[in-house]
């Protein structure tokens, strides 16, 4: 796990398969704490874990002032369902307009970038897979920004996936971690 975080680069566009909860989140504080050295705005999406949760481990594993960071946006912390749909359906424009938003704001503030981790989970449970899949499709596999994401899915999610469905996420995803 910990040699693969090491090939990430600025840009890059994860696909990332988990055979459970613990793995991926394990992975994801990890790959977001290098962020946070880095000069990073992080941003973890999920719906597994509480924002609570979540400050709670950063503080007690990365000895970090949460709220502080939190209160500059250097930390982000949002549920899929607040980030993704809002308002019902994923809209894939509105989504890459809230990226580049983002994007613009660390450039303002200082940031070498962000990165980001998302949690897929969450589409699938609302019965978005489909929407999921349509948006993955719409992103470069490479971004020419500096916006690094992983997008965590698990076994069982891919599974449910079709063979052309999972074909497209490979497709839009400059690395595939299995």
């Amino acid at each position: 796990m910990a040699q693969r975080l090491q090939v990430v680069e600025p840009g890059d566009h994860v696909i990332a398969i988990y055979p459970t909860k613990e793995i991926e989140f394990a992975e994801a504080f990890e790959f977001l704490r290098t962020g946070l050295v880095k000069n990073e705005i992080i941003m973890l999406i999920t719906d597994e874990m509480s924002k609570d949760e979540i400050r709670k481990k950063m503080i007690w594993e990365w000895k970090i002032d949460f709220d502080a960071l939190d209160a500059r946006n250097t930390i982000i912390i949002k549920t899929a369902p607040e980030w993704y749909f809002p308002h019902g359906l994923p809209d894939a424009d509105k989504i890459s307009a809230l990226w580049h938003t983002l994007v613009d704001f660390s450039r303002k503030n200082g940031k070498s970038g962000i990165r980001i981790f998302t949690d897929t989970t969450a589409f699938f449970e609302h019965g978005f897979a489909k929407e999921l899949v349509l948006y993955e499709s719409t992103m470069e596999k490479k971004f020419d920004f500096p916006l690094t994401t992983v997008c965590g899915y698990t076994y069982d999610n891919i599974d449910s996936l079709t063979s052309e469905q999972f074909s497209t996420l490979k497709e839009h995803h400059n690395l595939v971690w299995i």
